[in-house]
């Protein structure tokens, strides 16, 4: 397993798809240094929102990353095994073959687009892009399985903020700082921006780089398969008990006994 050096450039992006207003949210680490950012759709007004110059070891994207040439109307394992048993009411991901989930993944395909000029040739197993180091990042689920059954007994959180809720729990009770030490990263002062970052796309895009901190260092749980691509997760050793047996049941559920790494 490597360690994150500063010649390991790393970037996470939320996609966000309003064409109005600024819903991306940008967060990199490069060169010794970091930042994150919230812009709009249009790779003009993302783009300064970049280091010059730079290549990136790995790029996650917080948005669905299916093969080149694959059907609207394609049901993804990796969405199906993250959806079932203890999942769903948890940190499950939104489908991807109609209605919003469907504009995500278009806008997904459009940012990984964007930046492919940007991103290293891949050393990646799991890769839907051959030519790039390109991997889906699901902040939601990303942060569930390193929280204990505790964070989710505070009833019914409304619509939209469950995010925010797990990203506070997992800042307040050190997951993030045990996150990092496990990766190797030694960052005390991007780890504290990460805990002390209120603004809802920037924090997004904060997940998606310790998304691909996780697939630069060899050490992601991937879920899915190569037909519908795959969702890129902490290491199974941070996660939660639940996540563990849940992700157990939803592979022997659906006979996919090869679905994960």
């Amino acid at each position: 397993m490597r360690t994150i050096s500063e010649d390991i450039n790393l970037l996470g992006i939320d996609v966000g798809f309003s064409r109005s207003r600024p819903t991306t949210g940008i967060a990199w680490s490069a060169n010794g240094t970091f930042g994150a950012e919230k812009t709009h759709t249009d790779w003009e007004r993302r783009r300064q929102h970049l280091p010059a110059a730079t290549t990136f070891s790995v790029v996650a994207i917080d948005g669905p990353l299916v093969p080149a040439g694959s059907p609207d109307a394609l049901v993804r394992t990796c969405e199906q095994l993250l959806a079932r048993g203890a999942f769903q009411k948890r940190c499950k991901p939104g489908s991807s073959h109609f209605g919003t989930g469907l504009q995500l993944k278009r806008a997904a395909l459009e940012t990984a687009n964007q930046i492919r000029h940007l991103a290293s040739a891949p050393v990646l197993g799991q890769a839907v892009f051959p030519d790039v180091a390109i991997v889906e990042a699901f902040p939601n689920a990303f942060l569930g399985v390193m929280l204990d059954d505790v964070a989710f007994d505070e009833g019914r959180i409304a619509r939209g903020k469950k995010f925010d809720r797990m990203y506070e729990r997992a800042a307040n009770s050190g997951r993030f700082s045990i996150l990092m030490s496990h990766l190797g990263w030694n960052a005390p002062d991007l780890l504290r921006t990460i805990e002390l970052e209120r603004d809802h796309e920037k924090r997004a895009a904060f997940i998606c780089l310790l998304t691909a901190a996780c697939a630069a260092t060899g050490n992601a749980e991937i879920v899915g398969d190569p037909v519908s691509g795959w969702i890129w997760l902490p290491p199974q050793a941070l996660w939660a008990g639940w996540a563990t047996i849940a992700l157990e049941r939803n592979v022997a559920g659906l006979g996919l006994e090869r679905a994960r790494r």
